[in-house]
């Protein structure tokens, strides 16, 4: 998630995307080989032994013709890592130099605490290296050294200076006090001292893996067995989830993530060769939460204490996942038992399995709740239907909703058409499951392969646009009409009897496209493809579009295609597709011309004959540039 401090300007997204190199951030995920303009390799985003990954440096652009996946590098990044817009924008600023504006009217919120944040962590992790003892305690709680770093824990010594003097050089105490590592002093005009005194640390961080604070575990007789940074305008505990940073990318590979309560419980998890794993920071889940899962997978597995703090914590927790989309699983503990304790008693095996054979938690709490005998009791009956419909409405999918309603009304015995009127709440459902699809990172268009089985003559639409997007690179040539781009190569693309229109475009996507296409034509011919890619982006259009016509565009072909060649191409092309859609109009009118004399409006007739003669006439010269060829 974004911090909420950056200002997230078009300036600023335009200066990242200038400064990210998409090889780099692709080679974090798969081996890159080049293959003329392009790189390609196997597809991080989905399991393939093929490559069909491409991406093409030079307009920062990559598409699989596997998956149907494409963009730009900001796109490949938010994929890969799982972060949202804002969070991306902020993470590939801070990796390759771009400075983030702060928003206005909060310059009163103080300096940056990142940096504080970063170097306290990095002295908590120095300490814990020189001191056994801790060591030692990690060990007997079976966290390998390599899992702890992976994680970043450290250790706070005993007394009350340690990280204030080891900082003091760096940060002026008040910054360590904004950050939420130092507590004021009691007395007039005293120093603050160190918040976190012999504990164990763990850094929190968000999504896109900034630290904003750290929750510590005390290793003496401390009575707070666990503390953590207070409120800061980086730290708000019901935004925030334990290790999503660590567990993103396997949430979203198996889409599944594994709920549970504690610090220890997350790397107990992992320990055992579960990935995937997240705390709820100690607090009742929330919406937010909830959200933040549902941003990277389509399922949960609810792994809370066996005690009764945990069986209360879970009934607040299922309905707010459910709200979200979320398929919900609960992997039960008996009483004074939790995923790490099962872990250390029983072996990673028992943890493994508790997670894998966790139950469909809506169908586990039916039968928790509906019991056998149900059908003779009628107060019963009266009673649990409200209560089971008041869960189930929870739920954004009627289909679901109505589903499991039939099992509910089932077990109680009673007749479905009374359950369905407690399944009441589908409005608010509708309304959490579309906060929940919003807030995820963008989702993936749909394949050029599905799109074929909705528009009919897609392949025709696409390859008038990859021969559009031919000419935009032709400043790259040294034929003597390079220089003239789009516009000059057919006058009547723009007007005439035999012009363009966006809606002869019969696909959506194909539509705003050449619309964009078109607008940019006009851009210095230098920067046309980069043009067309920033109106592209900031109209939310077709994107996977354009990142594979443009690497199809300028890859080189086996056989090189001349500038005259592809013009008759082009002319072909675009008249097939004028001559599609004025015999369609024609039909269409004919339609309308029946209905205008059935209704008798003799003026609406009127217009309606004149248009389908203009039709004709133009279809006439249409056909006969095509020289009668197949539409």
């Amino acid at each position: 998630m974004s911090l909420g401090h950056v200002n997230i300007t078009p300036q600023l997204v335009q200066a990242v995307r200038d400064a990210v190199d998409i090889v780099g951030v692709a080679e974090e995920h798969t081996r890159l080989e080049r293959r003329g303009h392009r790189q390609i390799g196997l597809c991080p985003l989905h399991k393939e032994k093929t490559p069909s990954f491409s991406v093409e440096a030079s307009q920062n652009l990559f598409y699989c013709f596997g998956c149907g996946a494409g963009g730009d590098a900001i796109k490949l990044h938010m994929m890969l890592s799982g972060d949202d817009f804002p969070a991306a924008i902020e993470a590939l600023a801070g990796r390759y130099g771009v400075p983030l504006p702060r928003q206005e009217g909060r310059s009163k919120m103080g300096p940056d605490l990142g940096p504080a944040l970063e170097a306290a962590a990095a002295w908590f992790s120095q300490q814990l290296a020189a001191h056994p003892p801790t060591l030692a305690y990690l060990a007997e709680r079976g966290i390998p050294l390599e899992l702890a770093n992976r994680y970043g824990l450290g250790y706070a010594p005993e007394g009350w200076d340690g990280l204030r003097s080891g900082l003091s050089g760096r940060f002026p105490a008040a910054q360590l006090e904004a950050a939420g590592l130092l507590s004021p002093s009691k007395q007039p005009g005293g120093q603050g001292y160190d918040r976190f005194r012999n504990r164990l640390m763990f850094p929190i961080r968000q999504a896109a893996g900034r630290i904003v604070g750290f929750g510590g575990r005390t290793l003496g007789d401390d009575d707070a067995k666990y503390i953590n940074t207070r409120e800061t305008e980086r730290f708000d505990k019901g935004t925030l989830l334990y290790g999503l940073d660590q567990a993103k990318r396997a949430i979203r590979d198996s889409g599944r993530a594994i709920l549970v309560e504690g610090y220890f419980d997350v790397l107990g998890t992992v320990a055992a060769g579960i990935e995937g794993a997240v705390a709820c920071m100690g607090t009742s889940l929330t919406a937010e939460q909830a959200k933040a899962l549902a941003r990277y997978g389509e399922e949960v597995v609810v792994a809370f204490d066996g005690d009764a703090a945990g069986e209360k914590a879970y009934t607040r927790s299922l309905p707010i996942l459910l709200r979200t989309g979320l398929t919900v699983r609960r992997a039960e503990f008996t009483a004074g038992v939790d995923p790490d304790s099962l872990r250390l008693e029983s072996g990673n095996e028992a943890l493994v399995e508790r997670i894998e054979s966790a139950p469909d938690a809506i169908e586990d709490e039916l039968e928790r709740q509906i019991p056998a005998d149900a059908r003779q009791q009628p107060q019963l009956q009266a009673s649990l239907a409200p209560r089971i419909g008041e869960l189930l409405s929870a739920l954004p999918d009627p289909i679901l909703r109505y589903s499991y309603g039939r099992i509910a009304a089932q077990r109680l015995g009673i007749p479905f058409d009374l359950m369905t009127k407690h399944l009441g709440g589908s409005a608010k459902s509708r309304r959490y499951r579309s906060e929940a699809r919003d807030s995820g990172e963008a989702a993936r268009s749909e394949s050029s392969r599905e799109a074929a089985t909705r528009t009919p003559g897609l392949d025709q639409e696409q390859a008038v646009l990859r021969l559009l997007l031919s000419f935009f690179d032709d400043h790259k040539s040294s034929d003597n009409k390079a220089s003239t781009g789009i516009r000059p190569v057919l006058p009547e693309l723009m007007s005439g009897d035999l012009s363009v229109d966006p809606e002869m475009f019969w696909d959506p996507d194909c539509r705003a496209l050449f619309s964009l296409v078109e607008t940019a034509s006009t851009d210095p011919i230098e920067d046309r493809i980069a043009g067309l890619r920033r109106r592209v982006e900031e109209s939310r259009g077709p994107v996977e579009l354009l990142a594979r016509l443009v690497i199809e565009a300028l890859d080189v072909p086996p056989v090189p295609v001349s500038r005259e060649k592809r013009e008759e191409e082009l002319t072909r092309a675009l008249a097939q597709l004028r001559r599609r859609w004025l015999t369609q109009r024609q039909q269409d009118l004919a339609r309308e011309i029946r209905q205008a004399q059935s209704d008798g409006d003799a003026g609406n007739l009127e217009r309606l004959v004149a248009e389908k003669a203009i039709l004709s006439r133009r279809l006439h010269v249409e056909s006969a540039a095509l020289g009668g060829g197949a539409r």
